[in-house]
């Protein structure tokens, strides 16, 4: 009797190691495959706008022992962080066009000396009505403030001086698992980052999630041949 228990044990215990053998087999064949697409080029990612006009970039996570993501050079540690649990870099940036930027007004000015110098000049009136269409004192300031930027500067005989633009956004970077497939039964690695700004879009995403190292006394495979062989061992002895 106990031997046949002893080849059931072991007949588990290597079903279970090839259990083992093949979830080690995928870990490579998805360790090649993040290899090759990393050599290839910038690993690509999805770009969705949501209704509120912000925007979500999701890119398939790249896992990797901290050892293998350094070697790559897809891992950089430059601050005091030694030891990572995962590290998203993005590349931002903002584009905004065809903006109009009113000018402030300083105020009421009294232009009528100086129109009827112009006025009673060598200058005819379609001349003048020119210019005073089309001209303005300087120096003068401009400002526009929306929701999503703001432009403040002023305008002299030189050029324009841009005294300052301020541009807000709210970043944040999910990672997790998302379920796909027949009856949501897969699980897929994924990176999201949400940016609030419609302004703002993201030109490259790269990342790493670094994968634990397991030692054989945090295997489940260790520790199931010690229960299975545990069990048998005090059953022979009752």
């Amino acid at each position: 009797m106990i031997h046949k228990l002893i080849n059931i044990a072991l007949l588990i215990l290597v079903v279970l190691l090839l259990l083992k053998g093949c979830e080690m087999q995928k870990d490579k064949d998805n360790l090649l495959t993040q290899m090759a697409t990393l050599k290839a080029g910038e690993k690509a990612f999805k770009m969705k706008i949501l209704k509120d006009s912000s925007t979500l970039a999701t890119q398939t996570q790249t896992i990797l022992s901290q050892k293998e993501a350094l070697k790559l050079g897809i891992l950089k540690l430059e601050g005091e962080i030694k030891k990572v649990q995962s590290q998203v870099r993005q590349t931002q940036n903002v584009e905004i066009r065809d903006v109009k930027v009113p000018f402030i007004p300083n105020g009421y000015t009294d232009t009528s000396g100086w129109y009827s110098q112009l006025k009673n000049g060598e200058f005819s009136k379609e001349i003048c009505d020119s210019l005073i269409q089309n001209s303005i004192v300087v120096p003068q300031r401009f400002s526009l403030e929306q929701k999503w930027y703001s432009i403040d500067g002023k305008v002299n005989k030189e050029g324009l001086t841009l005294d300052s633009l301020k541009i807000q956004n709210e970043s944040s970077v999910t990672i997790g698992y998302r379920k796909y497939g027949f009856l949501k039964l897969k699980r897929e690695p994924l990176v999201e980052i949400k940016n609030t700004n419609p302004y703002l879009s993201l030109s490259k995403v790269g990342n790493v999630v670094v994968k634990p190292n397991k030692g054989i006394f945090k295997s489940k495979v260790f520790w199931t041949g010690i229960g299975i062989f545990g069990g048998i061992y005090l059953k022979s002895k009752l």
